[in-house]
Protein backbone atom coordinates (compact mmCIF):
# COMPACT_ATOMS: atom_id res chain seq x y z
CA UNK A 1 0.00 0.00 0.00
CA UNK A 2 1.43 3.15 -1.09
CA UNK A 3 1.93 6.24 1.82
CA UNK A 4 2.20 9.86 0.88
CA UNK A 5 3.99 12.67 2.66
CA UNK A 6 4.59 16.03 1.80
CA UNK A 7 6.65 18.66 2.22
CA UNK A 8 7.17 22.63 1.04
CA UNK A 9 8.09 21.48 -2.33
CA UNK A 10 7.18 17.79 -2.69
CA UNK A 11 4.63 15.24 -2.43
CA UNK A 12 6.79 11.75 -1.35
CA UNK A 13 4.53 8.25 -2.58
CA UNK A 14 6.48 5.06 -1.00
CA UNK A 15 5.68 1.59 0.15
CA UNK A 16 4.30 0.62 3.42
CA UNK A 17 7.01 -0.82 5.62
CA UNK A 18 9.57 0.25 2.97
CA UNK A 19 13.34 1.93 3.66
CA UNK A 20 12.03 5.27 1.69
CA UNK A 21 9.10 5.01 4.37
CA UNK A 22 12.01 4.46 7.34
CA UNK A 23 14.18 7.18 5.96
CA UNK A 24 11.60 10.07 4.45
CA UNK A 25 12.81 12.86 6.45
CA UNK A 26 16.46 12.56 5.52
CA UNK A 27 14.88 12.58 1.61
CA UNK A 28 12.83 15.54 2.45
CA UNK A 29 15.48 17.52 3.90
CA UNK A 30 17.89 15.86 0.94
CA UNK A 31 15.46 16.67 -1.82
CA UNK A 32 14.48 20.33 -0.21
CA UNK A 33 17.92 21.07 -0.31
CA UNK A 34 18.60 20.16 -4.16
CA UNK A 35 15.37 22.19 -5.37
CA UNK A 36 16.42 25.43 -3.57
CA UNK A 37 20.00 25.29 -5.11
CA UNK A 38 18.81 24.04 -8.70
CA UNK A 39 16.34 27.08 -8.50
CA UNK A 40 19.04 29.16 -7.56
CA UNK A 41 21.48 28.73 -9.86
CA UNK A 42 18.64 28.24 -12.39
CA UNK A 43 16.94 31.60 -11.44
CA UNK A 44 13.72 30.23 -11.65
CA UNK A 45 10.44 29.22 -10.24
CA UNK A 46 8.62 26.07 -9.95
CA UNK A 47 4.92 26.24 -9.91
CA UNK A 48 3.17 23.42 -7.50
CA UNK A 49 5.47 20.49 -6.17
CA UNK A 50 7.45 17.52 -7.55
CA UNK A 51 5.84 14.34 -7.23
CA UNK A 52 8.13 11.39 -5.98
CA UNK A 53 7.57 7.58 -6.31
CA UNK A 54 9.50 6.19 -4.58
CA UNK A 55 9.96 2.26 -5.73
CA UNK A 56 12.17 -0.67 -4.35
CA UNK A 57 12.82 -2.23 -7.78
CA UNK A 58 13.74 -0.90 -11.23
CA UNK A 59 11.23 -3.14 -12.55
CA UNK A 60 8.99 -1.01 -10.50
CA UNK A 61 9.93 2.04 -12.11
CA UNK A 62 8.95 1.10 -15.18
CA UNK A 63 5.71 -0.40 -14.36
CA UNK A 64 4.90 2.75 -12.76
CA UNK A 65 6.28 4.93 -15.76
CA UNK A 66 4.52 2.65 -17.98
CA UNK A 67 7.39 1.35 -20.65
CA UNK A 68 7.82 -1.55 -18.44
CA UNK A 69 12.08 -1.04 -18.77
CA UNK A 70 13.57 -1.15 -15.75
CA UNK A 71 15.43 2.30 -14.46
CA UNK A 72 16.78 3.33 -11.19
CA UNK A 73 15.06 6.47 -12.30
CA UNK A 74 12.79 8.90 -14.63
CA UNK A 75 11.35 11.79 -14.93
CA UNK A 76 8.33 12.85 -16.60
CA UNK A 77 6.16 16.30 -17.26
CA UNK A 78 4.85 17.96 -15.46
CA UNK A 79 6.61 17.40 -12.49
CA UNK A 80 6.49 13.65 -11.62
CA UNK A 81 9.94 11.39 -10.77
CA UNK A 82 10.08 7.50 -10.26
CA UNK A 83 13.01 6.41 -8.42
CA UNK A 84 14.32 3.49 -6.48
CA UNK A 85 15.33 3.43 -3.35
CA UNK A 86 16.33 0.85 -1.21
CA UNK A 87 19.34 -0.54 0.64
CA UNK A 88 21.79 -0.21 -2.11
CA UNK A 89 20.07 2.67 -4.71
CA UNK A 90 19.06 5.16 -3.24
CA UNK A 91 18.10 7.36 -6.53
CA UNK A 92 17.84 10.68 -5.30
CA UNK A 93 19.36 14.11 -5.19
CA UNK A 94 20.14 16.46 -8.15
CA UNK A 95 19.70 14.59 -11.24
CA UNK A 96 15.92 14.11 -12.30
CA UNK A 97 14.82 17.03 -10.25
CA UNK A 98 17.29 19.34 -12.48
CA UNK A 99 15.29 17.82 -15.43
CA UNK A 100 12.02 18.47 -14.16
CA UNK A 101 13.25 22.13 -13.16
CA UNK A 102 14.89 22.59 -16.17
CA UNK A 103 12.07 22.17 -18.38
CA UNK A 104 10.27 24.90 -17.27
CA UNK A 105 13.11 26.62 -19.63
CA UNK A 106 12.66 24.54 -22.35
CA UNK A 107 13.11 21.03 -23.53
CA UNK A 108 15.98 21.23 -26.28
CA UNK A 109 15.69 18.07 -29.07
CA UNK A 110 19.16 16.91 -27.69
CA UNK A 111 19.47 13.85 -25.24
CA UNK A 112 22.61 14.91 -24.59
CA UNK A 113 22.05 18.73 -23.51
CA UNK A 114 19.40 17.53 -21.34
CA UNK A 115 21.36 15.16 -19.41
CA UNK A 116 24.41 17.22 -19.36
CA UNK A 117 22.36 20.00 -17.47
CA UNK A 118 22.07 17.71 -14.83
CA UNK A 119 25.09 16.02 -14.34
CA UNK A 120 26.26 19.53 -14.01
CA UNK A 121 24.10 19.13 -10.92
CA UNK A 122 25.33 15.93 -9.91
CA UNK A 123 28.96 17.39 -10.44
CA UNK A 124 30.06 12.94 -9.32
CA UNK A 125 29.18 9.43 -11.22
CA UNK A 126 29.92 6.93 -9.33
CA UNK A 127 31.71 9.09 -6.29
CA UNK A 128 34.62 10.62 -9.06
CA UNK A 129 34.38 14.01 -10.68
CA UNK A 130 32.99 14.84 -14.35
CA UNK A 131 36.34 16.15 -15.17
CA UNK A 132 38.21 13.49 -13.58
CA UNK A 133 36.19 10.95 -15.83
CA UNK A 134 36.23 12.24 -18.83
CA UNK A 135 40.61 12.60 -17.91
CA UNK A 136 40.38 8.94 -17.82
CA UNK A 137 37.98 8.66 -20.98
CA UNK A 138 40.80 10.83 -23.13
CA UNK A 139 43.52 8.81 -21.41
CA UNK A 140 42.11 5.26 -22.21
CA UNK A 141 41.34 6.39 -25.92
CA UNK A 142 37.32 5.89 -24.86
CA UNK A 143 36.34 9.59 -25.34
CA UNK A 144 32.99 9.94 -27.66
CA UNK A 145 32.91 13.53 -29.45
CA UNK A 146 30.32 15.69 -28.53
CA UNK A 147 29.24 17.00 -31.68
CA UNK A 148 28.38 12.92 -31.99
CA UNK A 149 26.53 12.63 -28.91
CA UNK A 150 24.24 16.08 -29.66
CA UNK A 151 22.88 13.91 -31.84
CA UNK A 152 20.02 11.24 -30.35
CA UNK A 153 20.87 8.37 -32.66
CA UNK A 154 24.20 8.67 -31.61
CA UNK A 155 23.53 9.62 -27.50
CA UNK A 156 21.24 6.71 -26.68
CA UNK A 157 23.57 3.81 -28.48
CA UNK A 158 26.63 5.01 -26.20
CA UNK A 159 27.14 3.81 -22.68
CA UNK A 160 25.96 6.06 -20.24
CA UNK A 161 29.01 5.99 -17.88
CA UNK A 162 30.86 7.35 -20.73
CA UNK A 163 28.23 9.65 -21.81
CA UNK A 164 26.85 11.37 -18.64
CA UNK A 165 29.86 12.50 -17.39
CA UNK A 166 31.40 13.70 -20.36
CA UNK A 167 28.03 16.15 -20.67
CA UNK A 168 28.46 16.97 -17.10
CA UNK A 169 32.22 18.43 -17.57
CA UNK A 170 31.39 20.28 -21.03
CA UNK A 171 28.06 21.86 -19.97
CA UNK A 172 30.05 22.84 -16.65
CA UNK A 173 32.55 23.99 -18.66
CA UNK A 174 29.97 26.42 -20.75
CA UNK A 175 28.48 27.74 -17.66
CA UNK A 176 31.83 28.58 -15.71
CA UNK A 177 32.80 30.25 -19.16
CA UNK A 178 29.81 32.02 -20.95
CA UNK A 179 27.98 32.88 -17.61
CA UNK A 180 24.37 30.91 -16.52
CA UNK A 181 22.10 33.53 -17.99
CA UNK A 182 24.44 32.97 -21.72
CA UNK A 183 23.53 29.36 -20.72
CA UNK A 184 19.73 29.57 -20.27
CA UNK A 185 19.23 31.46 -23.47
CA UNK A 186 21.18 28.96 -24.96
CA UNK A 187 19.38 26.07 -23.46
CA UNK A 188 16.21 27.93 -24.31
CA UNK A 189 17.09 26.53 -28.22
CA UNK A 190 15.11 23.92 -29.37
CA UNK A 191 17.70 23.03 -32.32
CA UNK A 192 21.32 22.76 -30.10
CA UNK A 193 23.35 23.61 -33.35
CA UNK A 194 21.00 27.01 -33.85
CA UNK A 195 21.79 27.80 -30.07
CA UNK A 196 25.47 27.40 -30.14
CA UNK A 197 25.61 29.78 -33.31
CA UNK A 198 23.19 32.29 -32.17
CA UNK A 199 24.18 32.19 -28.40
CA UNK A 200 27.93 31.97 -28.10
CA UNK A 201 28.82 33.13 -31.53
CA UNK A 202 30.45 29.49 -32.82
CA UNK A 203 29.70 26.25 -34.32
CA UNK A 204 29.88 23.45 -31.52
CA UNK A 205 32.97 21.66 -33.18
CA UNK A 206 34.94 25.04 -31.86
CA UNK A 207 33.79 24.66 -28.35
CA UNK A 208 34.54 20.80 -28.08
CA UNK A 209 38.17 21.32 -28.98
CA UNK A 210 38.31 24.22 -26.55
CA UNK A 211 37.30 22.16 -23.94
CA UNK A 212 39.54 19.83 -24.62
CA UNK A 213 42.31 22.09 -24.99
CA UNK A 214 41.06 23.04 -21.46
CA UNK A 215 40.86 18.99 -20.23
CA UNK A 216 44.37 19.13 -21.19
CA UNK A 217 45.21 21.68 -18.67
CA UNK A 218 43.44 20.12 -15.46
CA UNK A 219 45.20 16.51 -15.62
CA UNK A 220 44.94 13.43 -13.78
CA UNK A 221 47.11 11.62 -11.83
CA UNK A 222 48.77 8.20 -12.34
CA UNK A 223 47.12 6.91 -8.99
CA UNK A 224 43.42 8.01 -10.02
CA UNK A 225 43.97 6.54 -13.16
CA UNK A 226 44.56 3.41 -11.83
CA UNK A 227 41.49 3.63 -9.66
CA UNK A 228 39.65 4.57 -12.17
CA UNK A 229 40.39 1.31 -14.08
CA UNK A 230 39.18 -0.68 -11.13
CA UNK A 231 36.41 1.49 -10.93
CA UNK A 232 35.26 0.97 -14.90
Amino acid sequence: MWKKVESENYIFNFLNGSIAEKEINEIILCQEGCFKYITNVLQTNFKGKIEYYLCETAKQVGELYGDNEPCNGFARLPNKIYAVYNNDIKCIGFHEDAHIISYGINIPNSAAIREGLSMFFDRKWHGLSNLDWVQFYVNENEYISIVDMIEDETFYNIDCNISYPIMGAFTEYLILRHGIEKYKKFYSFKEIKEGFLNVFGHDIEVFEKQFKEYMSLVGISEELLTLMKKLK
